[in-house]
């Protein structure tokens, strides 16, 4: 992951985002002529990183860069004349070409920001992973986190009803701990399709009880799912140190307040409406890129607000207000999301577009889920949400055991 700076991003400049799968539609989306692909596509097999709004010089810069020491940039077919202002850049090349590019553009004038967000998408920092919780550092050597799913409601999709005593909730927390999760994530409220809003202090009136017993009991980060303020204070009293709004600050204004106050952790997740109305509309002109941006925008208003960059976590929301290809395409892509230089949380566990592609009723969706899990760790995601934390541990470090075997 590509740190997040600890300001708000210089604005004007493009912030780089690295590709996962970029193919002759990538390049053509650019502006570029078509008579170019013949030449260009066979060169997305390396590593392929998009720059949204290059200014002119800095897209020429770039361009000519890239090509002296062989690799390319696809550009606006309008670059060449000055008959655009901007242009989105692909750049393409593998990683020599890109330590020598980010050298190159460093000697130029005005293209180190260009260089060091090229440099932190290609050549990331991957010494496991540090949050800012309540103004301490945490860290944990492992990554993805697996953050076990304790939810104290009786209408959950998954296990609704089962931990709504404040005793069992404790054990089936500590047995999750035994067996691996870093996170703990306590919700009261369901937010499966359809769902309707929970009155706060019903909502604390669940959560409070189990979060001050785990938080006296265990020696684990606890995160509060909610999207409401008085929920999240009385939480973080309690014993919380994240609050994971599933309406990324939008449901409650006074959110992003009890974030900055408390510097308690906060993970941004993307929503369409509410989880009662969220399946009305799935459809995108672009999801990855969409949800993207909507991503991006939220973390400049947390950075805006004066909230610590390494205290966000970004989650594209899987199964709010998508459909099943939507999201398939989120998954496929998720390494993406890390270009938003704040760790990604990945919730997919049990979801219905699991049952959809399996045929299985949500007691039958674990292989599915253990195999958006392997995706997602080989993809670089940082947070696993589960409800099964043996198996996700399991999954991860097998897979983390043939990636260190290098």
């Amino acid at each position: 992951m590509a740190p997040r700076s600890i300001r708000s991003s210089r604005k004007g400049w493009p912030r780089a985002r690295l590709l996962s799968d970029a193919g002759g539609r990538s390049i053509l989306a650019c502006g570029a002529d078509p008579a170019s692909l013949p030449y260009m596509e066979p060169k997305l097999s390396c590593r392929n990183v998009l720059l949204e709004g290059v200014k002119l010089y800095a897209a020429n810069i770039l361009k000519q860069s890239m090509l002296s020491i062989g690799g390319d940039v696809a550009v606006h077919r309008g670059v060449i004349s000055g008959k655009v202002a901007a242009s989105d850049c692909l750049v393409t090349g593998d990683l020599r070409h890109y330590r020598l590019l980010v050298e190159k553009l460093r000697l130029q004038p005005g293209m180190e920001c260009i260089a060091d967000s090229i440099e932190q998408q290609v050549f990331p920092d991957s010494t496991g992973l540090t949050l800012k919780l309540l103004g301490k550092s945490c860290h944990w050597d492992d990554t993805p986190v697996i953050m076990g799913i304790l939810n104290v409601t009786p209408d959950s999709f998954s296990d609704g009803g089962m931990w709504l005593d404040p005793a069992k909730a404790v054990d089936h927390a500590g047995e999750m701990v035994q067996a691996g999760a870093g996170i703990i994530d306590i919700g009261g409220e369901s937010s499966r399709p359809g769902a309707r809003e929970t009155d706060a202090r019903e909502e604390i009136s669940r959560v409070v009880p189990a979060i001050r017993e785990i938080a006296s009991r265990l020696n684990v980060p606890i995160s509060i799912d909610t999207r409401k303020s008085r929920v999240a204070e009385a939480a973080i009293d309690a014993g919380a140190c994240i609050v994971n709004d599933i309406s990324a600050l939008s449901h409650d204004r006074s959110m992003i307040d009890i974030i900055r106050q408390t510097g308690a952790g906060v993970t941004l997740m993307h929503m369409r409406g509410t989880p009662e109305t969220m399946q009305r509309d799935t459809a995108y002109s672009d999801i990855v890129g969409d949800i993207y941006a909507y991503l991006d925008e939220k973390i400049e208003q947390c950075l805006e607000a004066g909230i610590d960059p390494r205290s966000i976590l970004a989650d594209p929301g899987i199964g709010f207000g998508k459909d099943l290809q939507g999201n398939l395409q989120l998954i496929r892509h998720i390494g993406e999301f890390a270009s938003l230089g704040v760790p990604v949380v990945l919730g997919h566990s049990r979801k219905a577009f699991v049952g959809t592609v399996l045929n299985t009723p949500v007691n039958e969706r674990q292989e599915g889920t253990d195999a958006v899990s392997a995706w997602a760790t080989i993809r670089g995601v940082h947070v696993l949400r589960v409800h099964d934390v043996r198996r996700t541990v399991r999954v991860r470090n097998m897979i983390l055991a043939i990636q260190r075997s290098a």
